[in-house]
């Protein structure tokens, strides 16, 4: 099941089930939400800082893979590009935002890796920020998708 933005999965999720779906934005999205729902303790906060800090660098490296295989030719947008001319200025719109969204998850892994002292308040701007991260990766899937259902008429898991 896709994540919408709006459910919150009850059951557990695993790293092995998240290596498992082979879609780097989806992987990406995972370990934003685990980084902003990571549980502070007071007492012990490099615990969260430290943890913090892996997931939002492997949102950082899931991001960095969905670009790289984006500029493969067998990939979704190089098929658009190719097959579907009248969709060819969405797919450069959808190409040019690779750019920020590395960018923004490269600033919050640089963020989240200063030696400040973590406390409640860097949780929560951190988390928000990551949050934030989260919501633009959703609308770039959601337009790819949509790019891809429009030149195919068919519905992919969101490789891109």
């Amino acid at each position: 099941m896709q994540y919408s933005g709006t459910f919150t999965p009850t059951a557990p999720v695993t790293l092995a089930a998240v290596a498992s779906t082979h879609d780097p934005i989806a992987d990406a999205r995972e370990m934003l939400r685990r980084a902003a729902h990571l549980p502070f303790a007071a007492s012990q906060p490099g615990v969260w800082s430290g943890r913090f800090v892996q997931h939002v660098g492997s949102a950082r490296d899931f991001v960095r893979q969905h670009i790289f295989k984006s500029l493969r030719p067998d990939s979704p947008m190089s098929a658009i590009v190719r097959e579907e001319p009248r969709l060819t200025e969405a797919s450069r719109r959808q190409k040019q935002e690779h750019s920020d969204l590395a960018q923004a998850a490269e600033e919050l892994y640089a963020q989240a890796r200063t030696s400040s002292t973590a406390d409640i308040w860097r949780m929560i701007e951190l988390g928000e920020q990551a949050i934030l991260l989260e919501m633009a990766l959703a609308r770039h899937h959601n337009r790819l998708t949509q790019l891809v259902y429009e030149s195919t008429h068919q519905d992919i898991g969101g490789e891109g």
